[in-house]
Formats: C-alpha cells, sequence, structure tokens
C-alpha cells in the first residue's frame, strides 16, 4: 500500500537527520521531525523534514526508478534492488502516472532544492526546485489517476495512516480540509497501557474480550507486546494472524511467524523490534532470531498458563474448557505440549477430574496408579465408574476427540503405564461372594424361572446403589440355546453336548445381592409380580451396564412398572377399607 511505504520512507529520512544531528551543547534531546500527509485536489501530498537527498542522490537513485517505473516492473518489485526509499516510489505508480519528489538535503548546508518527476512510461526529468524548500526534508506529491481519486480522502487517509503509524515514534498528522491536523501516531505502546485499556484495544483488533492478557517482552530482540489468550474454542488447524508492527509500523494484520503452531489460543498485538524484514517489508526473514521469537514466546505462554492454575484456578478452568480439544491434539505432535496436557489438562476418571501426573504419580490423598482402565463410551463409563471406584480400579473417560491417541502416547513414553479396556468381566470378578449363599441360590433359580435364556449369577457388589450387570453372549455363544450344535450330524452332537457344558449359554445376568430390590425375590411373590420384579431388573442391570436398550426393554419396563404401581395402589386401597 503506497500511503505506508511513503510514512515508512518519510520516517526513515527522520531517523537518518536524527543520527546526523548533534546533540545539542546542553545535553539536550536531540533534533525531532514530524510527518504531514494532506489532500491537494485529486493529489496526496506527504511531507517530511527528514534527512532529505542531495542531488547525486536524486540522480541516481530517483533515475533508476524513473527507469524501472512501467507498470509490468512494479509486479516484480519485491527485491531491494532500488532501496527502501525506491520501493516507497514504486509503488506509487500503482495509482499514478506521475510521481513528484522535492528535496532538499539536510547533509550540507545552503544544499539546493532539487526537483524529480517520474512518469509510469518510464520517463523522469530531474532539474532545481522552482521553489526552494526553507529547510531540509522532502515533499512526494502523488498524482492519482481519475479510476484512483478515491484515495484523495482526508478521512480515508485519516484511517489509513492511523492503521499504518499507529504506534510510530515520530508524529504523523494528517490534515483536513479546513486545515486542520489529525494526529494519528505515537499511541502509547500496546504493553504500557492499563488492563482495561488492553482489553479494550483487544475488542477493537481481534473482536472479543480476553479471558487473560499476557506481556511479552525479549529485551534482546527489542520484541515486546502483548498476547491475548481467546476465551472460546478455535480452530487447531492453524492460527490466527497477529497484529505485527516493525519499530512502530504495521507490518501485518495476520502474522503467523512470531508464535508457535500449537498456541492457537493467543493473538499477540507485538512490535518485532530489530527482526529482519523481507523487502516487501510485509513479513518478516525465516531467520534464527525470528525462529527464537516464536520460541521465547511459546516459552512465555506456557509459564503463565502455568501460573494461571496457580493463582487463578477459575480462570484456568475457563481456559481448559475452551481449550482441551486444541491442546491434546497438539500434545499428540509436540512434546512440550504434551507434557502441559500431561500436568495440567484434566480428564473424566472414577477418581473425579484427575491429570495424568494425579493417576501415575499419586496425590496427597490419592496413591499412584500404573494400570488405567479405558472407557470408549460416556455411557458406560457413568454407570461403572461408581463401581469401578469401590473396586479400587482407575478407569479414564476417552468417549472424547483425541483422548484415545493422548493416552497411548502416555503409554508409548511410559512403559510401566498399562491401559486395558474396561470390561464387565473385570468387574464382575472383582465382586465378593455372597455370605448368604442360600439366598443367592434362591434368588438365582427365582430369576431363571423367569429369564430361562440368561445365565443367571449373584454377587456382592458392596453397594446398595447398583441392582447388577447384563453381560453380552461371548462370540461362539448361542442367546438360543444349542438348538444349532443339536442338529450337527454324526459326532457333531456329540461334541456340541461337551460343548454347552463346558460353557454357559449367555447372555449373562449378575444380580447384586446387595441391592434391596434385588433381595426382594427371596421373598413368596405373587406369580405376576415376581415376573415384572425379574423384568425390571433386567432393563436396570443393563442400564447399569451402559447398553442401549432396544425399544421392546422399553415397553418391558413401562409395562412392569405400571404393574407394580398399580398393585401397590389396589394393595393400599384394600388396607384403606
Amino acid at each position: 500500500m503506497f500511503v505506508r511505504e511513503l510514512i515508512q520512507n518519510a520516517r526513515d529520512a527522520i531517523t537518518a537527520r536524527a543520527l546526523h544531528e548533534a546533540p545539542a551543547a546542553d545535553g539536550g534531546r536531540r533534533w525531532e521531525g514530524g510527518i504531514e500527509i494532506r489532500v491537494d485536489g485529486d493529489d496526496i501530498v506527504v511531507s517530511d523534514d527528514g534527512v532529505g537527498l542531495t542531488g547525486d542522490e536524486m540522480r541516481s537513485l530517483l533515475a533508476t526508478i524513473g527507469a524501472s517505473s512501467k507498470r509490468e516492473d512494479l509486479e516484480r518489485a519485491g527485491g531491494d534492488f532500488l532501496g527502501r526509499f525506491g520501493i516507497g516510489l514504486l509503488s506509487c505508480f500503482l495509482v499514478a502516472d506521475t510521481v513528484e519528489v522535492v528535496s532538499r538535503s539536510g547533509r550540507t548546508e545552503d544544499a539546493p532544492t532539487m526537483r524529480w518527476v517520474g512518469r509510469s512510461d518510464g520517463t523522469y526529468r530531474i532539474t532545481d526546485g522552482e521553489q526552494p524548500l526553507p529547510a531540509p526534508g522532502t515533499r512526494v506529491r502523488v498524482r492519482l489517476r481519475p479510476e484512483e481519486v478515491m484515495w484523495a480522502s482526508p478521512r480515508r487517509l485519516t484511517r489509513l495512516a492511523g492503521d499504518f503509524a499507529r504506534y510510530l515514534d515520530v508524529p504523523v498528522d494528517v490534515v483536513d480540509d479546513v486545515g486542520v491536523p489529525t494526529r494519528v501516531s505515537a499511541r502509547p505502546a500496546p504493553e504500557s497501557l492499563r488492563p482495561e485499556d488492553a482489553a479494550a484495544l483487544c475488542q477493537e483488533v481481534f473482536g472479543f474480550d480476553p479471558l487473560t492478557t499476557l506481556r511479552l517482552e525479549i529485551p534482546m530482540l527489542g520484541v515486546r507486546g502483548l498476547a491475548y489468550i481467546t476465551p472460546r474454542r478455535e480452530s487447531t488447524t492453524g492460527r490466527a494472524g497477529d497484529l505485527v508492527y516493525s519499530r512502530g509500523m504495521l507490518v501485518s494484520d495476520d502474522n503467523t511467524q512470531l508464535a508457535p503452531e500449537w498456541a492457537y489460543f493467543a493473538r499477540l498485538v507485538l512490535d518485532a523490534g530489530s527482526l529482519p524484514l523481507t523487502a516487501s517489508r510485509e513479513s518478516f526473514q525465516e531467520t534464527a532470531l525470528t525462529v527464537e521469537a516464536a520460541t521465547q514466546i511459546g516459552t512465555l505462554l506456557r509459564a503463565h498458563i502455568v501460573e494461571l492454575s496457580r493463582s487463578h484456578p477459575d480462570t484456568f478452568r475457563r481456559f481448559v474448557d475452551a481449550h482441551s480439544v486444541g491442546l491434546r491434539a497438539m500434545a499428540l505432535d509436540d512434546p512440550a505440549v504434551f507434557r502441559f496436557v500431561y500436568d495440567h489438562v484434566p480428564f473424566l476418571t472414577s477418581r473425579g477430574d484427575r491429570t495424568l501426573a494425579d493417576l501415575l504419580d499419586g496425590t496427597d490423598d490419592e496413591p499412584a496408579t500404573r494400570v488405567l482402565y479405558q472407557s470408549y463410551r460416556q455411557a458406560e463409563f457413568d454407570a461403572l465408574a461408581p463401581l469401578a471406584k469401590a473396586q479400587g480400579l482407575t478407569v479414564v473417560d476417552i468417549s472424547h476427540v483425541h483422548e484415545p491417541q493422548v493416552l497411548q502416547r502416555l503409554a508409548q513414553t511410559r512403559p510401566e503405564v498399562q491401559l486395558k479396556s474396561l470390561d464387565l468381566d473385570t468387574l464382575v470378578s472383582g465382586a465378593a461372594t455372597p455370605s448368604d449363599r442360600s439366598l443367592a441360590q434362591v434368588i438365582e433359580t427365582s430369576v431363571r424361572s423367569v429369564l430361562y435364556r440368561y445365565e443367571v449369577e449373584v454377587v456382592d457388589f458392596e453397594t446398595e446403589t447398583l441392582v447388577g450387570l447384563e453381560l453380552p453372549p461371548e462370540r461362539g455363544w448361542s442367546a438360543d440355546g444349542d438348538a444349532g450344535a443339536a442338529d450337527a450330524p454324526g459326532w457333531g452332537a456329540v461334541f456340541g453336548g461337551f460343548s454347552s457344558a463346558a460353557r454357559p449359554r449367555g447372555p449373562r445376568l449378575v444380580l447384586n445381592v446387595g441391592s434391596p430390590l434385588v433381595r426382594v425375590l427371596g421373598e413368596p411373590l405373587d406369580r405376576d409380580v415376581h415376573s415384572h420384579v425379574v423384568n425390571t431388573l433386567r432393563v436396570l442391570a443393563a442400564l447399569h451396564s451402559g447398553v442401549t436398550l432396544h425399544p421392546r426393554d422399553h415397553v418391558v419396563l413401562a409395562d412392569s412398572v405400571a404393574a407394580l404401581v398399580k398393585l401397590a395402589t389396589d394393595v393400599a386401597g384394600r388396607h384403606a377399607q
């Protein structure tokens, strides 16, 4: 954009003059200059009181520009072959057919005023200035083409110059139609803002209120600014761009070079200090310095999030809620992020919300474990986690995206960790034998009389809240009995008989004698009541097992509950009479 380039040229000229001018004899401040932008008819005029150009500089530099100012050459002006001032003027030919430069050098006393006029067809002319400038400096007049005159608007120029030069360390004024200047530069640096003003800047630039804000500073590189942590889930497929300046001058509003890819949850407003720019000055050269800056910013971001976990747990919890999915995704490829997830991102477990560090390293209240049972379905976890906890098993809910892969990576980095799939057999095998074996046998017989296709077992889960569990048939079992084996020809029937005697037919219903509802089956019951109780227990056991109910199970449960309620109502009515 030619406005940015002209401001940058003017700023460079002012910097050069400040270096050339000697400090005041009394130790006062070095000379300072400024930049003025105004509209003159359909022309845009940018003036500065910088170091200016000598006659020789104008002849060598601007003559080269004129020779290369044809329209087709402008698109190839990516290299710094003309110098920074040259690129700035070349950009003007994208909107103008004629550019005039009037300049007086500040390097020598009584330097003449020189005038250069270049055209987009490659012709140029250098002459003495018709009206000498009263002081050193440069005035660039861009004579816009008719189709480009929309740029000749003080309001538009104020907005553009404000975007480009917001933090520039020299005064930049845009003069309106009646001669009133508006200062668009020298705003307070982002890192110096009060917290409420920094948050307002985030809303203005990025459109969100930050969850938290971090002040960034890398003194060795001159990098400084702010990092805003987003309060909402962001895409992890690529970082959104940052607003980046170089010594106060805008470089890009969507730069992604100065933070690591994993820091997708952060947006930066940054001055990149001494990091080298490309020739176009719209990005940074991919040097070791640029990589180091991104690495250090990543280190500062990690340290900030860790500190949040200690000093502001509520804010940290909101951060994890918003970004846990993205963090787990990045942890699969980035060792540093994996360590962060290990230490700080909680998983839902049978012990409650726990980090992997809590589980594997232990806490003040809980021992370390090396065996993690994985539950791939949330319904299964919700149903079985309480029982697993009672048996001392640690179950991890890995039903969310990237969680199974994170645990697999954990097992790869920690060979002593055992990952096991949670299965009902494990929970059943951990149950105790009922102390009242005769009651257990009565209940087993009672249930088999109704559910003749089920293998029934009564155990003691040592809790009253669990009715039981339903285990599906193992592979090779037949829910319809051994008809297939009996029909087998020849020796098949014999071997089928041995097979059926050696293993249960399935599915299995394991009831908990500790449940008051299960113990009801040990009492004499009306035949219909008995059948409804058994069917209700079977459906509840399926629910406890995390099994998705079949539509007919809903019908059975509804009928049984209705029948039991009616029975209870009838009994209450008889007692009332």
